[in-house]
């Protein structure tokens, strides 16, 4: 049976590793020092992880203000061939997906081809959801709708394709979860619908706006909702190294199917927090509460998990696919930025991020790449 995971609550793992004591940054104004001190507890982090989760292969990169400071690779890209993880390796980033469909959702709004306070039905009327249900709520986890990923046909669907219209189709005959807008659940139905209604917005694929919106104009040649090249990737295990089955891209669609590296991703986040995705006033609704505390602590905005750290904004998510799991997390005053990405599906990359901050933000020496 496959065993996916990238529709488990991703924005859970990061956000309860946040609020397990951390004692801050700082947010110091010193210049990082980019020093092996560095590396060595990132390392050291890193290579304890290996041992006790058995993680095949892990990639890290911390950056601030656009600039790496420590990227790394760890273990094994392909246990078959032991071929060593390296820092351009290709994962697939499951739901941090989400932060880029929010984002085309936001430049269409901009164009003035939707607004978020739309109703679903105005794009997708074909389905009969509720007409309460609007792209906000969609974009907030807040619209009530069943997860698709929790359904039964979901494990055929994820191994021989699915089309779109029978994903809603199923999503739509299924009872909601709660009345839309009084609630928060973490669902991936409304991400694939968002990536249904940017298609028939635009009379685009997902896939072309993705290439002609974010990626081409950013440069990020290592990120694709197709799959990469073997020879680019790493092959995905699931917990006692058996390669994971791999899901057709047509199953996580918009709410999970894209690949990267640590690279492109500490581009991404870099590139967002700065203007040059969406406006400013697109980025602030981006980053606005939905007005729910989801469990663990934090709450959610569009596509982006809301939380503190030290009083100091951040944004957060993670992603789980079967055989990859991901955290990504980016201080909203600074651009500190910290990328984990794992060829495990039973990974738990949230834990790492917490170490990694524990071992260089709250160190004398290191504090100041905060």
């Amino acid at each position: 049976m496959t065993r996916v995971l990238w529709g488990r609550s991703p924005i859970l793992s990061i956000c309860t590793g946040l609020a397990l004591g951390l004692a801050g940054c700082g947010g110091s104004s010193t210049p990082p020092q980019i020093s092996s001190s560095l590396g060595s507890a990132v390392d050291g982090v890193v290579n304890a992880a290996l041992q006790q989760q058995s993680i095949p292969g892990i990639a890290v990169a911390l950056a601030k203000n656009g600039t790496i400071l420590y990227a790394q690779a760890y273990g094994f890209s392909n246990l078959a061939t032991h071929q060593p993880a390296q820092t351009n390796t290709i994962f697939e980033i499951g739901s941090i997906t989400k932060q880029f469909t929010a984002a085309l959702i936001m430049k269409l709004q901009e164009q003035g081809k939707l607004h978020v306070d739309d109703s679903i039905n105005l794009y997708l009327p074909e389905y009969g959801f509720p007409p309460s249900i609007t792209l906000r709520m969609l974009l907030t986890h807040t619209s009530g709708l069943w997860n698709y990923t929790s359904l039964p046909q979901y494990q055929s669907w994820a191994v021989n394709g699915v089309s779109e219209a029978t994903v809603l189709t199923a999503v739509s005959q299924a009872p909601l979860e709660f009345k839309p807008g009084t609630s928060y659940s973490y669902s991936n139905s409304n991400f694939f619908a968002l990536g249904a209604i940017i298609e028939k917005v635009t009379g685009k694929s997902y896939e072309a706006n993705l290439q002609q919106y974010i990626f081409q104009p950013l440069g990020l040649v290592n990120t694709d909702y197709s799959l990469p090249p073997a020879t680019q990737s790493a092959v995905g295990y699931i917990n006692s190294g058996v390669p994971a089955i791999v899901v057709d891209r047509s199953a996580p669609f918009a709410a999970g199917a894209l690949s990267s590296n640590v690279s492109d991703l500490v581009a991404w986040d870099y590139a967002l927090i700065n203007g040059k995705v969406v406006s400013a006033d697109s980025f602030k609704a981006m980053t606005t509460s939905n007005g729910f505390t989801i469990p663990g602590g934090g709450s959610y905005g569009f596509g982006l998990g809301l939380d503190t750290f030290n009083n100091r904004n951040i944004i957060v998510h993670g992603g789980a696919i079967n055989g990859f799991t991901a955290d990504n997390v980016v201080f909203l005053d600074n651009g500190f930025i910290v990328v984990v990405l794992t060829n495990d599906d039973y990974g738990n990359p949230g834990a790492l991020v917490n170490n990694i901050l524990n071992a260089v933000c709250n160190s004398t020496q290191l504090s100041g790449n905060c």
